[in-house]
Formats: structure tokens, sequence, C-alpha cells
């Protein structure tokens, strides 16, 4: 069973969230309450994850009730996992970086995205379009440190010389992401599922700066909505409230609501 919740430690997370301008993302919320509970910026997508899981288990228990839908028929596919048994999973196989990729003739550094990367690159369209190749590309620009031509197929006049971005080809930054996942397998946390209507497989991907931020935001929301309640009827102050143990509290509801 999970701890109580600090009613003061949970409204300085939620808050320090709240504060960003309107139309942040939840993820960038989530990343504001991580550094509200003293979490370093996180140096790969996979270490964010494995502190949001940590935060999850700590605020609200190991439990998460999940939710999916077969992308084949459209049933609603209810499922549980263990955070506490998810979060040694999360663990990167290698550094932040910078690394290196030999593909073809090109020798290509480059480090693994994180968190501020994925932020900026969804409010920079960068003159790519929309959707999720592009913004891939946005992600990459900015991971991809440098690429040099190595040699080429007759000995090669150019080697050493300096690629830009824009010349490599989608094979090489198809290259670039397939070694991003193998460093950083925990980037990406999805469950396989089978649809009890029609059998369809599918692999539910599970974003945790999402979960993670609406359950603070609820969980918030929720103990402002019993502290109004309480100081209605009782007239006592937000802190009263908060010093309350969640049962006395709860039975303050309970006969209030009676």
């Amino acid at each position: 069973m999970p701890q109580p919740i600090d009613g003061a430690v949970l409204f300085e997370l939620w808050e320090r969230g709240l504060a960003l301008p309107a139309g942040a993302a939840d993820g960038a919320r989530a990343d504001a309450a991580l550094a509200a509970a003293g979490v370093a910026p996180p140096a790969s997508l996979g270490e964010r994850n494995r502190r949001l899981i940590e935060m999850h288990c700590d605020l609200f228990g190991p439990a998460l009730a999940l939710l999916s839908r077969c992308p084949a028929c459209g049933v609603a596919v209810e499922f549980e996992a263990d955070a506490a048994a998810l979060a040694p999973q999360l663990q990167a196989t290698g550094a932040a970086g910078p690394h290196r990729l030999e593909w073809n003739g090109h020798a290509i550094s480059f480090r693994l995205p994180a968190a501020v990367d994925l932020a900026e690159a969804g409010a920079d369209s960068d003159g790519d379009g929309d959707g999720d190749e592009a913004f891939a590309r946005r992600v990459l620009r900015r991971c991809v440190l440098a690429a040099r031509r190595a040699s080429d197929e007759a000995g090669a006049e150019d080697s050493g010389a300096v690629v830009a971005f824009d010349a490599l080809p989608a094979a090489a930054l198809d290259a670039i992401s397939t070694r991003m996942e193998q460093i950083d397998p925990a980037a990406s946390v999805a469950f396989s599922l089978e649809c009890p209507g029609c059998a369809s497989r599918w692999s539910a991907p599970l974003d945790l700066a999402q979960l993670v931020w609406r359950k603070l935001q609820a969980a918030a929301e929720g103990l402002l909505r019993d502290i109004d309640a309480l100081a209605r009827a009782y007239g006592w102050s937000e802190r009263d409230v908060l010093r309350l143990s969640p049962l006395r509290r709860a039975a303050y509801l309970q006969m209030v609501s009676a």
C-alpha cells in the first residue's frame, strides 16, 4: 500500500506544472513536477520514464489501471500493470551520448533524445510539415551532432568531408533511430494486447508523462474540493484540513455529506 499523499507536497508538484503557459503539453507539466520533486533533468527518455514511474509509485502506488482500444474493431480493453515491477526494466543500456554510428561510408555522431527535444520538435514545424515522420525528423535534427564521409566506393577523395543533416538519406536516419532504440529501449513503453472480441493483436503505447500528470492533477483538484467542503462546514483553514490524516478527513467529509 502506498503511503498517504502529503497534501502540501501534492500541491507543490501540481502548482509547478500548472504554472506553465496555457496550452503546455501534459509532458511538459509532468517534467515540471519532476523538477519540483528535486529530480535533475533526465538525460534520456528512458531515464525520464523511469523517474516518472518512480513518482507514480511514491504518490499513487504501483497499480496501473490502463485502457486501450482495439484498432481493428474499437473494443475497449482494460488491463493492469505493476509499476514497481516495470521500473527496473526502464534502464538505458548505454549513456546519453555522444554515440557513433558507422553507416554506408558515413561516420555519424549523435546523442539520445531527451524530453526537451520532444517539446521543441513539437513546437517548431521547421518547415517540414506535420505528421509523425516530420516530427521524428525534427527530433533527429536536434540529436545528430555531426556526420562525415568516412569513405566512398572509389576510395574517396572526400573522406572526412562534413555531411549536412539534410543531405543524409532517409535510410541513414532510419539507422540512427534504430540504434537509439537499441541504446535506450525504455524510451518507449508499450504493452502487447489481444482483443477479446476479434482476436486482433496490437501494441498499446503508454505515455507515462501524460498518465502521471493527469493523476497528479486529479488528486490535487480532489483535495481542493475536500478542503472547500470542510472549510464551508467547519470554518477550517487549508492548513487545518491538511493536518488531518486522510482517514479522519474522509470521516469528516462523510458527516458533512450525511
